[in-house]
């Protein structure tokens, strides 16, 4: 980056400052333009595109429990089973149950929330931010252990304005131990036809965001409204077919 600096010499210090006229700057000589180089990079390193590698066998172990934690939770969301949908009017403060027919040009964002199969304990959070077209442009996944502690937080985003691309995604994944200490973060970003770009061909309007320590601490900013469904849909939606995933949940908490 460069800059220029202009160096005006204005001798009003002498002791015949008041006596003499002191030049406009018009009449300054093209000399006193100076160039400055300042650092040998003009690009900064992208903090989102970095990435950890895990470093130890325990560390593998616990990144292979998320993953399989996130295996199971796709399988009911396919399936539909034990999730339940929330929404947030523009305007509005209030989190509730989404409402089949309501006009999502009137949703501000949306989320999804997962019970451990029968139990009450929350396995996973998904949040949808819609931008002003009513498009994905955020969603943040959150994986929960049985503690309540946060495992997996997964970073999707898209935007029509990277210059590298017609639309480019990004996907970040920290991955985090029982102790929520992160042990692995990985990166990927790519076109609408799943071909990688390079980052830094890319321009990506970073947003603030939020990496929650446990699931407590996530639902102290948002209040699901969680009470309402524990009673009623949560043992309707208990009595479809969900014995394979228990017992496969079951065993991965049984060996952390």
């Amino acid at each position: 980056m460069k800059v220029r600096v202009l160096f005006i010499l204005i001798w009003f210090f002498s002791i015949n400052a008041f006596s003499q006229e002191i030049d406009s700057i018009d009449n300054i000589n093209n000399d006193y333009y100076v160039d400055i180089e300042i650092g040998d990079d003009e690009y900064s390193e992208d903090e989102e595109s970095k990435e950890i590698e895990v470093k130890d066998e325990i560390s593998k172990q616990s990144v292979e429990f998320s993953e399989k934690l996130l295996s199971d939770i796709n399988i009911l969301r396919d399936r539909d089973s034990l999730v339940y949908h929330f929404s947030k009017i523009i305007g509005e403060n209030e989190i509730l149950p989404f409402i089949d027919g309501i006009n999502k040009l009137n949703i501000d964002r949306m989320f999804e929330v997962i019970f451990y199969p029968n139990t009450e304990k929350i396995m996973y959070v998904r949040e949808m931010i819609l931008n002003e077209n009513q498009a994905w442009d955020y969603i943040y996944e959150n994986v929960f252990d049985e503690n309540g502690v946060e495992r997996l937080f997964i970073r999707h985003y898209s935007t029509f304005k990277s210059v590298c691309a017609e639309v480019a995604f990004e996907l970040s994944e920290y991955f985090y131990d029982e102790n929520n200490e992160l042990i692995k973060k990985t990166y990927s970003i790519f076109d609408g036809q799943n071909n990688p770009l390079d980052i830094d061909d890319c321009w990506m309007e970073r947003e603030d965001y939020l990496i929650y320590k446990n699931f407590d601490e996530l639902n102290s900013k948002f209040n699901l409204p969680l009470e309402s469904i524990k009673n009623k849909e949560l043992k309707s939606k208990e009595s479809v077919n969900n014995e394979e995933i228990s017992n496969s949940v079951n065993q991965k908490q049984e060996s952390f």
